[in-house]
């Protein structure tokens, strides 16, 4: 049993409808604001952005590079907080 791919965005829809103008997404001067397309339009991993338990997935992988980075930068905070401790 398959499960089709539109059933999968059914459950996160966009916010604003298809033909909706997106008001101050533009950031070039002679450009135009966008408008927003149908849900089924736009790219599969977008609607993964949404979903916090996927993203949480995605960086406690320890073979993630998200996860080695943010593993590195909590190192090096912690550190530089015990050295501003001693002084």
């Amino acid at each position: 049993m398959s499960i089709a791919a539109g059933s999968k965005k059914a459950a996160i829809a966009s916010s604003a409808p298809q033909g909706t103008v997106l008001k101050g997404i533009n950031y070039m001067k002679e450009g135009k604001d966008p408008v927003a397309l149908d849900d089924s339009e736009y790219p599969e991993w977008l609607w993964d952005l949404l979903d916090e338990k996927k993203q949480k997935q995605k960086s406690s992988k320890p073979s993630n590079r998200q996860y080695h980075r943010k593993q590195n930068r909590d190192a090096i905070r912690a550190s530089n907080f015990m050295k501003d401790k001693k002084t």
